[in-house]
């Protein structure tokens, strides 16, 4: 490209990302999350946009990259749920394990102070009031929610971190899939490519339990 013609073209482009990231944000719904890697395209012109949103007030940073479009107040814009923002960071086919799922599906009162999340393939770094676990890629592929993983997670980790009984689970899970929250199909196909026997075990039963219901 010509030098001249260079000069006056990048100019016009970074302003025209920036009008692009505007719009695409004030279409966002309250309650979203925006990044560089969702709007696609340049990360550096793309962040540096969003970061100007959020010194205006527009946006929150949740950490680095990743902005929040939620509630606007008088003290400011509501922050997101700390476990949305886990899964968010953890991406597609991530939820909560251990007491975290278990307090998910409403089967204890423990409420945990640091969460563990499990992610599919490899964890990326802790953040602030939430850690990462790794577990199997296909939970990505098969876009697996934070309730089914929860259903998978509090199978792998049966009885521990819950306080119900296994009816108090089956009736959860019952409730879960009247409801479309989660696809026992889906969660069957996870299981089967998973390797830890006591799931498959549980979820067998739990399985042969739902089709009586």
């Amino acid at each position: 490209m010509h030098p001249v013609r260079n000069l006056i073209h990048f100019p016009y482009m970074k302003a025209s990302v920036a009008a692009k990231v505007r719009s695409r944000v004030s279409r966002l719904p309250v309650g979203s999350f925006a990044s560089a890697a969702r709007f696609g395209g340049s990360s550096g012109a793309i962040d540096a946009e969003l970061s100007r949103l959020a010194r205006d007030g527009k946006l929150l940073r949740v950490r680095k990259g990743l902005y929040w479009k939620g509630p606007v107040t008088r003290l400011g814009i509501v922050p997101p749920d700390p476990e949305d923002v886990a899964i968010e960071v953890a991406g597609k086919g991530s939820g909560p394990a251990g007491v975290a799922a278990a307090h998910r599906l409403g089967l204890t009162t423990q409420v945990p102070g640091y969460p563990v999340f499990a992610v599919p393939g490899k964890a990326p770094s802790d953040i602030h009031g939430a850690r990462f676990s790794e577990r199997p890629w296909c939970r990505r592929e098969l876009r697996l929610t934070a309730d089914e993983v929860a259903v998978i997670e509090v199978l792998r980790d049966w009885p521990r971190a819950v306080e119900g009984s296994w009816e108090d689970l089956l009736m959860s899970v019952a409730r879960l899939r009247d409801s479309s929250l989660i696809r026992t199909e889906t969660i069957s196909k996870d299981v089967e490519r998973e390797h830890h026997r006591g799931l498959r075990t549980r979820w067998t039963e739990v399985s042969r339990a739902m089709e009586l219901v």
